[in-house]
């Protein structure tokens, strides 16, 4: 479960445009995210206790599962009245106002729709959570028509063997054994949801329909319902397999993908670095702080932090242009920036000397599943200001590089000498010092022989000799005619 965060303002942090839609329990409002520009969801629930529960499971199944076709959490935020759960924004309408604006689909689209549905469910299944809320309304789609499975709010746990009572949901979506109120499989009562949803899809109007719900409610126990002539025989196989009454004999989720109607789609689930150190890269950018990034990164807070740097991997994944968007987008008031540990090549922070060096940017946690950021080729870290210069840089005079190195047991600290003495990587920043390290040291015994000369004449020191020539000079001081530590004739 992630932590809910009570710091900032929601108008902080998004920018509201207007409210899309009204659901049972909340309202959900169009924004744009102040510093990324992303556009998003934000559901707004009022913090009462009878939609505590409904809340908590919409976000523990969010949290849980990574799939193109569920619907992506970016942040929750809460303050002493309302819950903001903050999503994806699906552009592209519902299943529902799809089928009642261009009637019923053509059994190609309804193919597409409804394989990427079944591969979203696959998903749910396989970490023992059951929607039991399957109804066109909350069958999302994109911008390009592509499924975005939505509304968590009556999710549950259900493993194997486990059997739920309850009757919630649709009434003209529930499975038989939930209508008669008896103890259901919550995944086989899925798949019952997703036959009367293919129906619906490809007929334009509901399987069991009645004159009053308790008609409607007979027709669903018994399994009558009608099958329209323009159906073809695979489709109509699977409908009748799909909504089996009797329990035992209905399909599981795995066994509708097998099945020759279905298409399963070609999924490209992205296996991402967590955390990105281009994107945590970024997050500095923002002025957020190492320990607070990685803090939030770990424990999954799903706060400001975690929420934007979702949103940058979003931006990543579509395409977009994350530089452009910094720069356009309303940035609000932002937090100010603090001193940080670099973490990634190209970024050089100064870190307070007072401020520890992060740990977990050094070793990894035992029970956690960050990678080692810092163990990448090409990372840097800053030369303590009271180190020599050996190197001349045009923009940064007071910084050098050499690579971290990952240590088993050592505490993350680093001092002047260690750095001084750590071998530079193979790659142009060893090619570029190597080059200009000639040079350096002649500039650097010209400005010693320049002050030497001037330390001799101002103090009067006839044994100090001219480091080039080897003369001792006279006690007389005389100008000097230019700069390079050579006297003037008389």
């Amino acid at each position: 479960m992630p932590c809910f965060s009570q710091k900032g303002s929601l108008n902080k942090q998004y920018k509201i445009l207007y409210t899309i839609g009204q659901g049972g329990f909340g309202y959900v409002q169009l924004a744009l995210h102040r510093r990324t520009g992303v556009a998003v969801a934000i559901k707004v629930v009022e913090n009462v206790k009878k939609h505590l529960r409904l809340v908590l499971s919409e976000i523990a199944a969010l949290e849980t599962m990574r799939h193109p076709h569920i619907i992506r959490l970016f942040q929750v935020l809460t303050t002493t009245k309302y819950c903001y759960i903050i999503t994806e924004y699906v552009p592209g309408g519902n299943l529902y106002q799809l089928v009642k604006e261009e009637g019923r689909l053509q059994e190609g689209h309804a193919q597409v729709i409804f394989g990427q549905l079944v591969s979203a469910i696959r998903c749910c299944h396989d970490h023992d959570i059951v929607h039991r809320d399957l109804k066109p309304p909350n069958i999302l789609l994109d911008a390009h028509g592509n499924v975005k499975l939505g509304d968590f709010g009556l999710a549950t746990m259900c493993g194997a063997g486990t059997v739920l009572y309850g009757c919630c949901g649709t009434k003209t979506y529930n499975a038989p054994e939930m209508v008669l109120r008896e103890g259901y499989d919550g995944k086989k009562a899925d798949v019952w949801s997703l036959g009367v949803l293919l129906y619906f899809i490809t007929t334009g109007h509901h399987p069991f329909r009645g004159s009053t719900l308790e008609e409607t409610e007979k027709k669903i126990t018994i399994g009558m319902y009608n099958i329209p002539a323009h159906i073809s025989g695979q489709l109509e196989n699977l409908i009748h397999q799909i909504l089996t009454v009797a329990l035992e004999r209905r399909p599981s989720i795995e066994d509708l993908q097998h099945h020759p109607w279905v298409k399963n789609p070609e999924e490209n689930i992205s296996s991402d670095p967590y955390p990105d150190p281009k994107i945590v890269d970024k997050l500095f950018d923002h002025g957020f702080a190492a320990n607070e990034i990685f803090d939030s990164l770990q424990k999954r807070k799903y706060d400001e932090i975690m929420g934007t740097y979702l949103l940058l991997q979003e931006q990543e994944h579509q395409g977009l242009d994350s530089t452009s968007s910094f720069t356009t987008a309303d940035p609000g008031p932002a937090p100010p920036p603090s001193p940080v540990p670099p973490l990634t090549s190209g970024r050089y922070l100064k870190r307070r000397a007072s401020e520890p060096t992060f740990g977990l940017l050094h070793t990894r946690p035992s029970q956690q599943h960050l990678p080692d950021v810092l163990t990448l080729s090409g990372q840097k870290i800053n030369r303590s200001v009271s180190m020599p210069l050996w190197c001349s840089q045009k923009k940064s005079p007071t910084s050098s590089h050499a690579p971290l190195t990952k240590a088993a047991s050592a505490p993350c600290v680093y001092h002047s000498r260690v750095e001084e003495e750590m071998p530079l990587p193979p790659g142009p920043d060893s090619n570029m010092e190597k080059s200009c390290l000639p040079q350096t040291i002649e500039c650097f015994r010209g400005l010693c022989r320049r002050i030497r000369v001037c330390l001799s004449r101002l103090c009067y020191f006839p044994w100090a000799s001219n480091p080039q020539t080897g003369r001792v000079f006279n006690t007389k001081v005389a100008p000097l005619k230019e700069s390079g530590g050579r006297r003037s004739k008389e």
